[in-house]
């Protein structure tokens, strides 16, 4: 079983994640320790853009983005994290894991969302930020990872059609969003 997680800034991705992993007793991976094992494998210094989840620039998105050239770009760092993931059951945040390991029958993706204000309140006392700095903060983090999931796989970052479970985290809590994906994998594999 894969768990993919995909997330709003400031939703308590990284929680939810934690309480899955312990309550499978399956790894989970975050940018930190995807990147540690890019590392090991000696690929990150070629893909760091991608395993750090940082966005292209755009004047090279909209050079590459007409058609072999995109493929070529995207498709390197796409297939070097599901041989790293390989069949191994696990969760991970971010990086596209709902497009990459779409083909698998295990797979549970998960987008997790909520309502504005109260994600800058997270980002804010999360990081002690003042509320200005949260805004950008949380404002640049959802344009960063649009931008990114966009130029790898051509999809919109958050559209519903591309998860099997959408849920706000902000209205449900750490603890009951864990317990709802619980739920649906329960039902589902």
């Amino acid at each position: 079983m894969i768990i993919t997680i995909a997330r709003q800034c400031g939703c308590g991705a990284v929680r939810v994640g934690r309480l899955l992993a312990e309550h499978y007793g399956i790894p989970f991976y975050t940018r930190k320790n995807l990147m540690e094992m890019a590392e090991e494998r000696g690929i990150l210094d070629e893909m760091e853009a991608f395993f750090d989840e940082t966005p292209v620039d755009e004047l090279l998105f909209s050079m590459s983005s007409l058609g072999e050239n995109q493929k070529l770009l995207t498709e390197k760092p796409l297939h070097a994290l599901a041989d790293m993931i390989g069949q191994e059951n696990c969760i991970i945040i971010g990086r596209c894991g709902n497009y990459i390991f779409r083909e698998r029958k295990d797979l549970v993706s998960v987008f997790l969302k909520g309502g504005l204000q109260a994600r800058i309140e997270e980002i804010q006392e999360e990081q002690g930020l003042t509320r200005n700095e949260a805004a950008e903060f949380v404002e640049h983090a959802d344009y960063c990872r649009v931008a990114y999931h966009q130029y790898y796989t051509g999809l919109t970052w958050g559209n519903a059609d591309d998860y099997d479970v959408c849920l706000d985290t902000v209205r449900l809590g750490v603890e009951k969003t864990a317990s709802a994906i619980e739920t649906y994998v329960e039902a589902v594999l």
